[in-house]
């Protein structure tokens, strides 16, 4: 499908190119007929003519017009081939076609660092389809935060919207010409909260009235030599200049930090605009707003160059009726402008999620149940290819907490993370890499991974108690789901063991429901003292004929195999 979009875009593109030259052209020999017409009707004093030269720069601003209409269609063209393009690559070569999400990775989270969540590779480079800085970041904020009272809801939403490829790619192509910035949102949060004092009425009144009477005493006063009305222009045109300048100072600041921005607003409107008729239910109503901030913003831009400023204020005050314009929008929609943006930094979520499950027709959206209960049946790992990922049953419920074991790569972390991403999908909504599944979306509590703290003086086995206070302390607020890889590694083996198997009882003390990998079959034993809470699970390996293979199957009872002499022996580390 994405071939077939790709080539339609493609020739998209050419047609627009083409009309864009075509216009092009059209509007230089307009403007050439334009001046040949206009010198021909001053030379000959022609009303005739001089109507025909009016038509054709009529006509020049005309095709002005259609010219920028064409430049955004071939500008969205252009975009849903690089969107295609990169999609293609995406499946056919592992690429990843968008930001990885380290920016926003937590200094402390019960999962992102384990789970890898963020960064290079991850669950949120895998997913991400955002373009925006607010859609990037609210991705994110999905992943670590997410609300599981929304599940059904996101479920539905995420199911309507996947086999609308052409709406997402419209939108995505949109977004993509909005070059926000951290920044730009705080100044506009920022400008939004500043109140502006009203130009009073009296000035009001009077930016109306004089540019009308000065025109009128200049055009009559040097037309018919009237010098009272000579006068009074040269009067109101120093007037109507002083208070331009008293004003432009006022003028910059309401505006700044926005020059050049009416682009990009126009751009959200655009992505508003997709939204409202896709999702007429928000009642959105924010493009046409949207739309006239950008174009008080553009109309303000010019402000500083004196050579058009000048003359346009002093027969019109131009800027001033679009800055007072610009502090009545200010009034009636600062509040609601971000929340406006946000929406499309939503949408975009909600497009990159789509996208997914687009991507995976064969995952399934888990049923959900409120009985401590996760049951997946072929679970695999979603970001490992089809063809590499192997699929296993689990079956966890409050009753039940696994011991896994299993000789070193035969896949215990592997799936353990696979068991955490997939309960991570469940809880925003997604379809999970399984034939089935059914849910209790339990908070998670992960520990695989620590880094020693050398700069603060902190140990690994430091940084590893740190990690199990934090996830007892949470568990004594509510039931979670906890995976713990190989715990207290950073101490000696008799104290790991014996620490081992304290944890593993406050756990089950604590209603905990999980699984714990370990290498030590003494921790195994604990079963046979809660053969009711604790059930062994293990992957083993095999060594035939003098090679090592690996199953990735998981298996009841307690690993039998070893693998790590046999690993040192063929590298010759011994003999």
């Amino acid at each position: 499908m994405y071939k077939e979009k790709l080539e339609t875009a493609t020739q998209l593109y050419k047609q627009y190119q083409q009309q864009y030259n075509a216009v092009a052209f059209a509007r230089l020999i307009d403007l050439l007929f334009a001046i040949a017409i206009g010198y021909k009707a001053i030379n000959e004093s022609s009303w005739l003519w001089g109507f025909l030269a009016v038509l054709m720069i009529v006509l020049f601003f005309l095709l002005i017009g259609k010219h920028k209409q064409i430049a955004v269609k071939r500008r969205i063209a252009k975009a849903k081939i690089a969107i295609n393009e990169r999609e293609i690559a995406f499946i056919e070569q592992g690429i990843y076609p968008a930001d990885n999400g380290k920016d926003f990775e937590p200094a402390q989270h019960p999962y992102a660092y384990d789970l890898d969540v963020l960064g290079e590779k991850s669950l949120y480079h895998y997913l991400n389809r955002t373009h925006t800085y607010l859609g990037r970041k609210r991705l994110a904020h999905k992943l670590l935060y997410p609300d599981t009272t929304a599940i059904l809801a996101n479920q539905e939403a995420i199911k309507a919207l996947t086999p609308q490829l052409a709406w997402r790619q419209t939108f995505m192509a949109h977004a993509e010409q909005i070059d926000d910035s951290p920044s730009f949102y705080d100044r506009l949060q920022q400008w939004a909260a500043t109140p502006t004092p009203p130009i009073g009425k009296f000035m009001r009144v009077f930016t109306i009235i004089s540019p009308i009477v000065f025109t009128f005493s200049a055009i009559i006063g040097y037309i018919y030599d009237y010098e009272v009305l000579k006068s009074i222009a040269k009067l109101l045109l120093t007037i109507n200049l002083s208070v331009f300048f008293f004003y432009i100072s006022k003028i910059n600041k309401e505006k700044l930090g926005f020059e050049r921005t009416y682009a990009m607003l126009y751009a959200f409107k655009s992505c508003i605009s997709l939204i409202e008729e896709r999702f007429p239910e928000k009642n959105l109503q924010a493009s046409k707003p949207i739309a006239q901030l950008s174009r008080l913003l553009d109309d303000l831009d010019s402000v500083s160059n004196i050579l058009v400023s000048i003359p346009l204020n002093a027969f019109s005050f131009y800027h001033l009726h679009r800055y007072r314009a610009l502090q009545t929008w200010k009034a009636t929609y600062g509040e609601e402008v971000l929340p406006w943006l946000e929406t499309v930094a939503d949408t975009e979520v909600l497009c990159s999620f789509a996208n997914f499950a687009y991507n995976h027709p064969h995952f399934v959206y888990p049923t959900l149940n409120n009985s401590y209960r996760v049951s997946f049946e072929a679970v695999g790992h979603p970001l490992i290819p089809e063809k590499e990922r192997i699929t296993n049953d689990i079956m966890l419920d409050e009753a039940h907490f696994i011991l896994l074991t299993g000789s070193n790569m035969s896949g215990k972390s592997t799936f353990l993370r696979c068991l955490g991403i997939n309960m991570l999908l469940t809880q925003v909504g997604l379809p999970v890499c399984a034939q089935k599944a059914d849910v209790h979306p339990l908070p998670l509590l992960v520990s695989m991974r620590l880094s020693d703290s050398l700069s603060d003086g902190k140990s690994y086995f430091f940084a590893e108690i740190n990690r199990i206070e934090q996830i007892m302390a949470a568990l004594k607020r509510e039931r979670c789901m906890v995976l713990l890889d190989e715990i207290l590694r950073g101490t000696n083996s008799e104290d790991k063991q014996y620490g081992t198997i304290k944890i593993i009882e406050r756990l089950l003390s604590l209603q905990a429901i999980g699984i714990v990998a370990t290498h030590d079959i003494e921790v195994c034993r604990l079963s046979e003292q809660y053969p009711d809470r604790l059930v062994n699970k293990c992957f083993e390996s095999d060594i035939s004929q003098g090679v090592l293979h690996f199953d990735y199957k998981l298996r009841e009872g307690i690993c039998q195999n070893r693998n790590a002499t046999f690993l040192m022996r063929e590298r010759g580390i011994i003999a």
